[in-house]
């Protein structure tokens, strides 16, 4: 039996001037793998946006409901903290640095200010492994 582990329900966004949605709604079951596709401006990323935080609750109407429970996401900090988290289809990689390195630019684990390069080559090992990869 599957069950219903998020539901975007009546999304409607609105920028000056234009409705970038309008009433959108998605449901995603347990296992379940879903594409959001279509025309450039068409709301893929607005879309994504709303779910991640990025446009905070009250910036749009609708509801989100995550594991069973409303979520009104300030930032993207609540959005990660409930699991929820966009991965870009372009990834901007530099390239001197390590895969490691890369994978947590920007969040890489540390203590006391320093950067704990230990914990981040485990956890990077951790993650490949869970792909398949080395």
């Amino acid at each position: 039996m599957t069950s219903t582990i998020l539901e975007m329900r009546d999304i409607t966004k609105r920028f000056p001037g234009v409705k970038a949605l309008s009433n959108v709604n998605l449901r995603v079951e347990e296992g379940e793998i879903h594409a959001v596709v279509g025309e450039n401006g068409a709301g893929k990323s607005t879309l994504m946006k709303v779910l991640s935080g990025v446009y905070p609750s009250g910036t749009y109407d609708g509801q989100i409901i995550f594991q069973g429970q409303e979520c009104q996401f300030k930032g993207i900090h609540d959005s990660e903290h409930k699991g929820i988290v966009i991965i870009h289809q372009e990834l901007a990689l530099v390239p001197m640095l390590s895969i490691a390195e890369n994978i947590f630019l920007g969040n890489e684990h540390a203590r006391y200010g320093v950067i704990d390069w230990d914990a981040n080559e485990a956890r990077t090992s951790e993650l490949l492994k869970k792909v398949g990869l080395k």
